[in-house]
């Protein structure tokens, strides 16, 4: 450690009582009150305050805060839940599930929130948890952390640079996190561009059971219940695996044996799946053969009437009105009754071939853009531990 740099117990440089009062003494006044919810632990910022009346106060709105302190939030320190409390919450209401962090004269209150953010106050509060049945600390283990503290003028210093850096990663982040949003609205977005073209609105009109076949899988059991049946060779699909599909489903959980196999029935590679009943019309198309559950019904469009790839992007460009028409009872059912009659606008078989091998195209294209701009943003997010680990590192 540099010569200069002492290290210290936060409950050292730190208020040990910050304050407290109960809104409610006062029923007709508005406060401010900060709770869990109202900070973004990526951000790093409290973005939701919720305006109260005394009356209306919950029984952990308590903690008195100013402008400097930091919040280390005790529930789950694995979050990193933390803030700097800014000018407008002065004197405002905290939530007792704060640790609220009072710097005193030898301490500056960005270094201190600088501080909790590091990887290694964090590591050292979640190990603290391991093994309780609620992963939570309390403010004396809080307290008792240690931190290593320069002078002041340096402390000073040191906090801006780190905020300067911050704001650089925030701004790179926020940039990053528009692109994927955009390339992830792309796929909705080419979808209503050809369904809802006015080359599209010329399509013949028909009914899904007029140009395709439809059978709900034919197996009711689960797992949980019934293990004689699973654990065999016969690939054996469920809704959840339609959901983590990319439009093709390539892998599987679940298998069944040959008894199994004896009460289900087996469809084809090609087959389009779309789900009725969890997930309500999630799609995608079978690259093996599988029996599936009867919460999925297996597609077949009819020889030179439709395309199952056509079909699979026709009925992802329908799922909100098939979620829509879903009875809602105790869970939402997409029946084949239902589903049968939907009508859509069908071209012919040559040019359903070639919408679907365009959509193919730039549903791929947008997949791998998506998959570079996540890697980036993965990136992006490692940048403020690396930087504060510098920060905070004192060898000489």
């Amino acid at each position: 450690m540099k010569s200069n740099w002492r290290k210290l117990k936060l409950g050292e440089v730190c208020v040990s009582k910050t304050g407290t009062r109960s809104p409610s003494d006062t029923p007709d006044s508005i406060f401010s009150y900060v709770d869990i919810t109202s900070v973004d632990n990526v951000s790093k910022r409290i973005v939701a305050p919720k305006e109260l009346i005394g009356r209306d106060a919950p029984s952990r709105a308590r903690q008195i805060i100013r402008a400097g302190d930091v919040l280390v939030s005790t529930t789950r320190p694995n979050l990193n839940a933390v803030a700097l409390v800014p000018p407008e919450l002065d004197n405002q209401i905290a939530s007792t599930g704060f640790c609220v962090l009072r710097g005193g004269d030898e301490i500056d209150s960005e270094f201190l929130f600088s501080f909790v953010r590091t990887p290694e106050f964090v590591s050292s509060l979640t190990e603290l948890t391991k093994g309780a049945l609620y992963p939570a600390v309390n403010d004396k283990q809080v307290f008792s952390q240690f931190i290593s503290l320069p002078p002041k003028g340096e402390q000073r210093r040191i906090a801006a640079r780190l905020r300067e850096q911050m704001a650089e990663v925030e701004r790179a982040r926020a940039a990053v996190q528009a692109q994927l949003d955009a390339a992830q609205s792309l796929p909705a977005a080419l979808l209503r561009a050809i369904f809802t073209s006015p080359a599209a609105q010329r399509w013949l009109r028909r009914k899904l059971e007029d140009v395709a076949t439809l059978q709900r899988g034919r197996f009711s059991p689960r797992p949980r219940n019934n293990p004689i049946f699973f654990g065999g060779k016969f690939p054996f699909i469920q809704t959840g695996d339609v959901d983590l599909s990319d439009g093709y489903i390539r892998e599987y959980k679940q298998t069944l044996n040959e008894r199994g196999f004896a009460v289900s029935k087996m469809f084809p590679v090609g087959t389009l799946v779309i789900s009725i009943a969890a997930n309500i019309g999630g799609v995608g198309m079978l690259t093996f053969d599988s029996c599936m559950t009867d919460s999925l019904v297996g597609i077949q469009g009819k020889n030179g009437e439709a395309d199952n790839r056509f079909l699979y992007f026709v009925l992802r460009h329908l799922r909100p009105y098939l979620q829509s028409i879903a009875p809602h009872m105790a869970q939402a059912n997409l029946s084949i009754a239902l589903l049968g009659p939907v009508e859509i606008n069908l071209p012919p078989l040559a040019e359903q071939h070639k919408v679907a091998a365009r959509l193919d195209a730039e549903f791929t294209a947008a997949r791998s853009l998506c998959e570079t701009l996540e890697s980036r943003l993965a990136e992006i997010e490692l940048l403020p531990a690396t930087l504060l680990r510098s920060a905070f590192s004192q060898q000489n």
